[in-house]
């Protein structure tokens, strides 16, 4: 029986992937790397880091991770969405489809959850959910599963009784290590996941759960 749905944020909330990948694009041609459709693709749920080491590797090139990863966090800030922009059309009915049912609701992000508060407030939808966990509470970033069993353990629910929604492979990774039956949101075409469940949109959610 289910009894929790636990989303991800970035790229299943909010449509910030597609920003973060365009901003990390911009920082790239500071050393005159050009990225193409599938170093897109291949960012959602990386961090900066993460990010740079693909591209080095790919291009065979050195960058100075640390100078780089500035100027990605700083163009972040400069050019960051204004929120309700950024919110998808289905993740609001979705929300309020969990609420109908009475699940409780979680976010597990590696966005810091002080930055995840900040942006569902100004989406409007910060009171549907009860309790989100980033990076900076469970010291990790997904794909270790140490986020998902940070929720499990904070917010005492059974893993048996909860769903996971994840729109990246880390994601899912993190979700699945963490023994926790996982969905996968395919909001992008050429991206596959590693679950047997998967959908296009959160409206197909009322459909499994």
């Amino acid at each position: 029986m289910i009894r929790n749905v636990i989303y991800d944020f970035d790229g299943t909330i909010a449509d910030t992937e597609t920003f973060y990948a365009e901003s990390f694009c911009m920082t790239m041609k500071c050393y005159g790397i050009i990225c193409d459709e599938q170093d897109r693709l291949s960012f959602r749920g990386l961090g900066p880091h993460e990010k740079i080491r693909l591209i080095c590797d790919k291009y065979k090139v050195n960058i100075d991770y640390e100078e780089a990863t500035f100027r990605y966090r700083k163009y972040n800030y400069d050019h960051f969405p204004e929120a309700k922009s950024i919110l998808f059309a289905d993740v609001e009915p979705s929300l309020k489809y969990c609420r109908s049912k009475g699940y409780k609701i979680y976010i597990c992000s590696n966005t810091d959850s002080h930055r995840v508060k900040e942006i569902l407030e100004e989406m409007e939808i910060d009171h549907y959910f009860d309790g989100i966990s980033g990076k900076d509470l469970c010291k990790a970033r997904k794909p270790s599963s140490i986020p998902y069993f940070y929720i499990l353990e904070h917010f005492n629910i059974n893993k048996d009784e909860t769903i996971a929604i994840e729109d990246s492979i880390g994601g899912v990774e993190s979700a699945k290590g963490a023994g926790i039956k996982t969905i996968g949101l395919l909001r992008d075409k050429g991206v596959t996941l590693p679950t047997d469940t998967c959908i296009d949109r959160l409206y197909e959610l009322s459909d499994l759960i």
